[in-house]
């Protein structure tokens, strides 16, 4: 067995690397070839091989490497290692490449790279190629033990699809059962506080809450029927905060409500063009978790954030 495309992993459960490497195989199976095979093997106490195809480019088997150190929703501690040869055609190419996440790394969305000349790189995920001060020598693997090998084939989205459909079902029931909440909320809040002296408060609050769910919910906005749901839920609610404010002139709250109802349909607005521009750029959907992932992520969530909030402010309580 060779090097090429070779990966090692110190630590982490072997559930959990399989897991993983299921999971990344899932994410970019659209842009694997058909029938690429990757084998995974035990190499010892807490220590884990992975041999991913050779024909697995350069650029998949960064984000391949990058991914297994950050894995969505796994939480463990692994140090990592890949060996390829550069295929592409540039400063890399036909160099023997030892890849790695360096330790203080806080970007999240690059690799390391020593080439055999003991020559240093990082290679962000946007195809820059930069030389580092971070040094690191080149060396090839020794003390394998290859243990139990079980193959993981791509097929194209057999098991995906099934598994996506099935996310999709339950996001579409999550998101009837929440638009009704929110719905007979706002119809009882009408009907039982409209004489209240907070009623207006109560109601800023119920739209402040929608935008809330919305931003931190946004697997959600990632499936077409149910951001276009969404944006006819935010019109109604902007709809409904315009009704109160016909309704009731003379309230001194009336702009806080304009502004909580303003904001779900406003960050929809932004939502929809932003992530197809990250998509366009990072090869991939964009993360709203805590904490974010990536700076590209953290970028995006933070304008998102900030400008969802502060336009309406502006508009309304300014």
């Amino acid at each position: 067995m060779t090097v090429d495309n070779l990966i090692i992993i110190k630590g982490g459960a072997y559930s959990d690397v399989k897991k993983a490497l299921r999971q990344w195989i899932n994410l970019y199976s659209n842009d694997l070839e058909e029938d690429l095979t990757f084998q995974l093997f035990k190499n010892g106490k807490g220590s884990h091989i992975i041999q991913a195809d050779k024909r697995l480019d350069n650029v998949s088997f960064y984000y391949l490497v990058n991914y297994l150190k950050y894995p969505e929703g796994i939480e463990y501690k692994i140090d990592i290692e890949g060996f390829t040869t550069g295929d592409e055609e540039n400063e890399l190419k036909n160099k023997n490449l030892l890849v790695y996440i360096f330790s203080t790394d806080k970007d999240y969305d690059n690799v390391f790279v020593t080439t055999s000349e003991n020559e240093n790189f990082k290679v962000d995920f946007n195809g820059r190629i930069t030389e580092t001060k971070e040094m690191k020598l080149y060396r090839l693997p020794g003390n394998l033990n290859f243990e139990a090998a079980e193959s993981i084939i791509v097929q194209h989205q057999q098991d995906f699809l099934q598994e996506r459909k099935t996310s999709i079902v339950n996001l579409e029931k999550r998101f009837k059962i929440i638009a009704v909440i929110i719905l007979s909320a706002l119809v009882l809040t009408y009907l039982i506080f409209k004489t209240h002296e907070d009623f207006m408060t109560i109601n800023s609050y119920l739209a402040f809450a929608v935008w809330g769910w919305l931003v931190f919910d946004y697997k959600l906005l990632q499936v077409d029927k149910l951001y276009y749901g969404s944006v006819i839920l935010g019109l109604v609610i902007l709809l409904y905060g315009n009704i109160l404010n016909n309704a009731f002139p003379n309230e001194p709250k009336t702009a806080l409500v304009l502004c909580g109802a303003t904001m779900p349909i406003f960050f929809l607005a932004l939502q929809r063009p932003m992530r197809i521009i990250f998509r366009k750029i990072m090869k991939r959907e964009p993360k709203m978790e805590r904490p974010t992932p990536s700076v590209a992520d953290f970028i995006y969530s933070f304008i998102l954030f900030l400008l969802s909030i502060t336009i309406p402010m502006y508009i309304y309580l300014v």
